[in-house]
């Protein structure tokens, strides 16, 4: 192999197809290394497609990841949007598709930058979680030392958010469930509560924050975040897909990055917590309830039956709430998720610790450049 070959400034070459660049990786970039996207290389008014060499499979070869960047012809902030963190989470990957074929590149302030598979090895095998069985969602932002899929973790984060100013994260239910069309964010982020407002869902949901997510991640990087979390796994949903690429289009709009008036269509039910509802034990499980419906405490709302039809155990509601998701698998054992339930009501408010904490976290993080630790 000539010198030239192990040049490690050598730039891949370029196919420009369909008003397209397609980035074509040689055969001898095999030392993967995590870098940050440099939005501001990438041409103006234009849509790039092109695939990154986060990590390496068995064969030591590098695993490529898609990535688009549709660079507007007006300055402006960059929104990043991914989707199939969990790989078998498809309904995220239409509405980037959508949300990018209708995008008037000429009218972009800012730019958009997509991972529309995060989690590529999980994706191929149409299954959920990342290929050493870990959920990705819970190892953010990785390790570089750590299990495999700390690693993977850590590279998508060191290479993809850095150059974001804001976050969508898209998820599906996991298999088995089902869900309303809802949003993930910290309510106490004014301008995550008003992404999540903006996406016009069924229901919001505050969660500060939990260690392990891509949105969690973002956010100790000062970069405000929100989930959407839209439908049911390993199908495409229209209707999922529409209301979402809508939603994306609305925060767009907040954000500056499109000029025009967001479609306000609802007004969401705004939840200050959310609990699973589990069994206490097996059987086939029938429930009385449907998404998005507001239940009362003491209300009933499943049962479970042995295989001869005799009644086993009842389970009823713990408190006052909405059904923000529900099991659709009816087989039971001890401890299985049926019923999503939210508390419904605004969060409480920071205490004076807390908010002090978080605004010092904020300035520490906009006075350093946005590297994942």
């Amino acid at each position: 192999m000539s010198d030239e070959a192990h040049d490690p400034e050598a730039r891949p070459a370029t196919l420009v197809e369909n008003n397209r660049d397609y980035t074509l990786l040689p055969a001898y970039v095999c030392n993967v290394s995590a870098h940050p996207i440099d939005i501001e290389t990438f041409p103006t008014g234009r849509k790039t497609d092109f695939y990154f060499p986060l990590w390496k499979d068995a064969t030591g070869m590098p695993l490529q990841v898609p990535f688009i960047v549709a660079r507007g012809s007006k300055p402006g902030p960059v929104l990043g949007i991914t989707a199939a963190v969990h790989g078998n989470e498809l309904n995220g990957i239409k509405i980037i598709q959508d949300v990018l074929n209708d995008l008037d590149l000429d009218a972009l302030h800012g730019s958009v930058f997509c991972a529309p598979v995060v989690n590529v090895p999980a994706y191929r095998r149409g299954q959920r979680y990342f290929i050493d069985g870990e959920d990705l969602n819970r190892l953010f932002p990785g390790r570089p030392q750590g299990v495999p899929a700390e690693q993977y973790a850590y590279a998508f984060c060191q290479t993809f958010l850095p150059p974001c100013n804001f976050l969508i994260d898209l998820h599906t239910a996991s298999e088995g469930r089902t869900n309303t069309l809802y949003v993930r964010a910290d309510l106490h982020s004014s301008v995550a509560r008003a992404m999540a407002e903006h996406v016009n869902p069924q229901i919001i949901l505050h969660v500060p924050g939990k260690d392990g997510t891509l949105r969690h991640a973002a956010a100790r990087l000062n970069i405000p975040a929100i989930t959407i979390e839209a439908g049911n796994p390993s199908v495409i949903q229209g209707k999922m897909v529409f209301d979402g690429e809508v939603g994306v289009r609305n925060v767009m709009t907040l954000l500056g990055l499109l000029k025009g008036e967001p479609k306000i269509t609802r007004s969401p039910v705004v939840c200050r917590s959310n609990k699973w509802i589990r069994t206490t034990g097996g059987g086939l499980l029938e429930t009385h309830f449907r998404l998005y419906d507001r239940v009362t405490k003491r209300q009933l709302l499943a049962e479970t039956t042995d295989m001869f039809g005799r009644p086993l155990e009842q389970y009823f509601a713990p408190h006052d709430g909405i059904v923000i998701g529900k099991a659709v698998y009816p087989v039971a054992i001890p401890g299985t998720r049926f019923c999503n339930l939210g508390t419904i009501g605004e969060p409480q408010e920071k205490s004076a610790k807390d908010a002090a904490k978080t605004k010092a976290g904020a300035k520490h993080q906009a006075s350093r450049p946005r590297t994942v630790s």
